[in-house]
């Protein structure tokens, strides 16, 4: 990591130097706050973290390919909540994974109104899964009273809308179980099964893409994959009841993978071990999606004490630090990109800037980068590549950060001012 730091640092350096007469430009309209501020979190910041990510990626060790010789037996828990459009094809991808350890299946109903329970009941006819049933109460209170339940010495998270690759369990297992004794938590590569819906999901299937896949691809070389997902990830079962299981939270994933990275253990990314979710397919849906995110971020960060913990260690606090950016980088999307293209309208290019030109250059770059990847690791499980909308594409690389950016800073609001929360 210090190689790709220091060499994003220069970057920082040479991009702040060349750009201060366009500060200075700005500066005659609006000021110099208002000046530094959209530079910073507009251009140098969002620079800075794509040369990061992007050096994290070229510099990866190629990973040793491992095979368990025994497979271990182990319990995936699916929290089901009005999932009865989806239950069935999840239990059904888990009943048929290629993998030669003992599956136990536990599905939770936490109150479904839907007819969930009675099709979990159906489906269950030669008595394959747990069932458990629960009052209303929220993902993490379902999680946690199927773990209860877990005897194995591994715990795999599976949603009610996720579908798994036949390979899936297979990989995951032999990552997390060939990785070092630290490691206690492994994400799976989540994509969108539904990604030819509508535009919307055309969108997302991107998002997937370059904003989770890749993010977790060189968060994972560190060993500190920052969100080990509820919708697939595998965990060793004695550290999770060590930690107390899932808080009662929005963003339970984050805070449990926060929480394991602050005793001092590790976490990590199968690449291929991939699985397809149900993404929302309108706008409102993905916004109060965003929202939740959002909100599960600031969470994290109220529970976890990243500066005065000591087991946390560097890779992991540093990583955590940069997702501090995050908030005031939405908010200067929202001033930047309107002023933009008001400004352009006039024939007036002032926020077209020289470090524009270069951070668009650099996240197109980085998008190349993680795309090839991608198509590697379909490659390598003989996963079918489909069709990806190219003006989708155009779309999320000019317009998509920007359209979800209110939404996100309601959630980060919202839990800071601490409302109601909804699972």
């Amino acid at each position: 990591m210090i190689i790709v730091l220091i060499i994003s640092l220069l970057y920082l350096v040479f991009a702040i130097c060349i750009n201060i007469n366009w500060i200075q430009d700005i500066a005659c309209y609006f000021g110099y706050p208002i000046a530094i501020y959209l530079v910073t979190f507009v251009a140098l910041i969002p620079g800075f973290i794509y040369m990061f990510t992007l050096l994290s990626l070229l510099f990866m060790k190629k990973e040793r390919k491992h095979c368990q010789k025994n497979e271990c037996d182990v319990t995936v828990l699916v929290p089901v909540y009005n999932a009865k459009k989806t239950i069935k094809k999840t239990i059904e991808s888990i009943t048929c994974q290629k993998y030669h350890g003992k599956i136990h299946i536990i599905a939770i109903d936490d109150g479904s109104a839907d007819g969930s329970l009675e099709l979990l009941k159906k489906i269950n006819c030669d008595n394959q899964i747990t069932i458990l049933e629960t009052k209303h109460r929220g993902k993490s209170y379902a999680l946690n009273e199927g773990l209860k339940h877990v005897q194995t010495d591994y715990v795999i998270t599976v949603d009610s809308d996720t579908t798994l690759h036949p390979l899936a369990l297979k990989n995951i297992m032999n990552k997390l179980v060939n990785s070092e004794e630290k490691v206690v938590a492994t994400a799976g590569s989540i994509f969108v099964k539904n990604d030819q819906t509508n535009f919307v999901t055309k969108l997302e299937q991107w998002d997937y893409t370059l904003g989770i896949f890749g993010v977790k691809l060189y968060q994972g070389s560190y060993h500190s994959t920052l969100v080990a997902q509820g919708a697939f990830s595998a965990y060793k079962t004695k550290q999770i009841k060590e930690i107390g299981g899932w808080r009662p939270c929005v963003g339970e994933d984050i805070v449990l993978t926060w929480n394991l990275l602050s005793k001092g253990y590790q976490t990590n990314f199968a690449k291929n071990a991939v699985a397809f979710t149900e993404a929302p397919d309108t706008f409102k849906g993905l916004f109060r999606q965003r929202k939740r995110w959002a909100r599960g971020m600031i969470e994290a960060f109220k529970q976890t004490k990243i500066i005065t913990s000591k087991k946390l260690n560097l890779k992991s606090k540093f990583l955590m630090c940069m997702n501090i950016f995050f908030p005031f980088v939405d908010f200067a999307l929202l001033i930047f990109i309107p002023l933009g293209l008001i400004s352009l309208l006039f024939h007036n290019n002032l926020f077209m800037g020289l470090l524009t030109l270069l951070v668009i250059l650099l996240g197109m770059i980085l998008c190349l980068v993680i795309e090839i990847k991608r198509q590697n690791v379909f490659r390598e499980i003989d996963c079918k590549l489909e069709k990806r909308s190219i003006l989708a594409f155009i779309f999320y690389a000019l317009f998509y950060a920007f359209i979800l950016a209110p939404f996100c800073l309601t959630g980060y609001i919202k839990e800071l001012v601490n409302t109601k929360k909804e699972w």
